[in-house]
């Protein structure tokens, strides 16, 4: 699974397919770390190639969710910075 957006990268290049890398979860604190590395497509993805951009997503408070898995993360990240996002 993966997430599609077009966003600007400090190279002048758009990162077009976003990929979670690591989740860190903290469960005293509540709170889930999403580390997401952008590709320029998802071919550069599946060839191994080193990604443009990252991101890190702090999902905590109301956004926090127990028992998280990768799947459920991804729905929280489309209801957060990736609101505009399409499945990949």
């Amino acid at each position: 699974m993966a997430l599609l957006k077009s966003v600007k990268t400090e190279f002048g290049i758009d990162a077009n397919y976003w990929n979670i890398i690591a989740i860190k979860e903290e469960f005293k604190s509540k709170v889930i770390e999403v580390l997401m590395a952008g590709y320029i497509n998802k071919e550069m993805r599946d060839a191994n190639v080193d990604f443009v951009s990252s991101k890190i997503i702090i999902l905590s408070n109301s956004d926090y969710i127990v028992d998280a898995t990768r799947e459920s993360v991804y729905l929280a990240l489309k209801a957060k910075d990736f609101s505009d996002a399409v499945d990949a």
